[in-house]
């Protein structure tokens, strides 16, 4: 029965669609959008230079190519890191359905366990700007994370980690 493609979808399905939604890429605002495109343009200007007028450069050539590339696209800009990645998906989950992610969608989007959820957890709450921190929980019944607060303070009834007030 539980293989039934009639039976109701799991539980988790909305975790599962919150996940992929923000894996999507997200539109960049014009300004940045026009800078990295006068940037394509201007080095695939530079390279049809170097084609053009590759006898006239000589060895020049080969060391124009190592500065700015052959022309293979590759990523701008910062690397996004799975602190990040599970960061916005809890972010938007608490946002939308609320229901939680369940430990099961984290693990197979992330491949993160339990043991390493705490050290995760641990990093959303010691954030370096404290109205930025994110506060999460793990229900060990339902098997299921949901952020049961933002900002710099704990929510109540809050006994997991606190960070200290020092300053560094």
């Amino acid at each position: 029965m539980a293989n039934d493609p009639k039976s109701p979808a799991p539980a988790s399905a909305p975790a599962a669609s919150t996940i992929a939604a923000v894996k999507e890429k997200k539109p960049l605002d014009p300004k940045a959008q026009a800078r990295i495109d006068a940037r394509k343009k201007a080095k695939a200007n530079v390279l049809q230079f170097i084609k053009d007028n590759a006898t006239n450069l000589g060895t020049i050539t080969d060391d124009i190519k190592l500065l700015i590339g052959t022309g293979a696209t590759r990523a701008v800009g910062a690397v996004k890191s799975i602190n990040s990645d599970l960061r916005d998906t809890l972010l938007a989950d608490y946002k939308g359905a609320k229901v939680g992610l369940s430990e099961m969608d984290i693990f197979k989007s992330f491949k993160i366990g339990r043991p390493e959820m705490v050290t995760k957890i641990r990093i959303l709450v010691l954030c370096p700007n404290p109205a930025d921190r994110v506060w999460v929980k793990f229900d060990e019944v339902k098997e299921v994370y949901n952020v049961v607060g933002l900002g710099a303070t704990p929510p109540t009834g809050w006994d997991g980690y606190i960070p200290s007030d020092k300053t560094l």
